[in-house]
């Protein structure tokens, strides 16, 4: 049996139910991680710009340590310890194919997001992570952290399969259906947390990573134990060591109480 020494949640549909709300279940399970002989780090992996991570943190009481950005960023407390940028012609391709298919163009720069124009897609996203892109000329981005593009899923799958063929320096998935998370090939949540390991001196066989997303996978593979959300995409199901319920369904709590009952974790 392995005692974690890393617990690692992905945030949209992990650890936030369908209305983006934390369970009182979870926040009871962060704390049961936070006390006792399994108590461990407490990191979060997003494809969540840091500005729309701190306040999770914040309301988790978790110091700010977590990979952003699918990966193309890891921050702590503030600070930028990797990141990994689109190639600029890689980055201005994807943007055409966005606004060819009449997409919502969303950018990410560091800890800033920018679109063109407002449109319902971004002001819903901005809505739900509580604040808004700043319109500006993408000419004006000098580098490009993250592309989202949203939209109907029918478009959406379109565009990721012309990026597919047009842009293959870069990895595109699907956080949730609308949503098509658009970052460097290098980077992924999996890369980060090899990355994370090095920093912390932790082994990767006592990583235990959450997660629900197709962008989700890397990360479960990389973690020494995995476990998948009961809403998790089929991919994530099939890869994890086991899957708990929804992140309506109290599905972290399950998971905690299993791992604390178990003493800990093995492959």
């Amino acid at each position: 049996m392995i005692k974690p020494k890393l617990y690692v949640f992905d945030i949209d549909g992990t650890l936030l139910n369908t209305d983006y709300q934390i369970l009182p279940s979870t926040k009871e399970a962060m704390s049961l991680l936070n006390g006792g002989e399994l108590s461990a780090p407490i990191m979060l992996a997003s494809a969540r710009s840091p500005r729309a991570i701190d306040p999770i943190c914040a309301e988790l009481d978790l110091a700010p340590f977590y990979v952003s950005l699918n990966g193309a960023l890891i921050v702590r407390e503030g600070r930028v310890l990797y990141d990994r940028p689109m190639e600029a012609e890689a980055a201005q391709r994807i943007m055409e194919i966005g606004r060819e298919a009449a997409l919502s163009v969303n950018v990410y720069s560091n800890f800033d997001w920018f679109v063109e124009e407002a449109d319902p897609w971004s002001a819903h996203e901005g809505k739900m992570v509580g604040w808004q892109a700043e319109v500006v000329d993408f000419q004006a981005v000098r580098s490009v952290h993250k592309i989202l593009l949203m939209g109907e899923q029918e478009e959406i799958a379109k565009a990721q399969r012309k990026i597919g063929q047009d842009v293959p320096s870069v990895s595109a998935q699907f956080s949730i259906p609308n949503y098509l998370e658009i970052v460097d090939k290098r980077a992924s949540k999996g890369h980060a947390l090899e990355i994370v390991s090095e920093l912390l001196a932790v082994d990767s066989s006592s990583i235990v990573a959450f997660g629900d997303g197709e962008n989700d996978l890397a990360m479960l593979q990389t973690a020494g134990f995995s476990i998948a959300m009961g809403n998790a995409h089929p991919s994530l199901k099939k890869a994890a060591d086991f899957v708990t319920g929804s992140n309506d369904e109290d599905g972290i709590l399950q998971a905690v109480q299993r791992i604390l009952a178990a003493g800990g974790v093995k492959r």
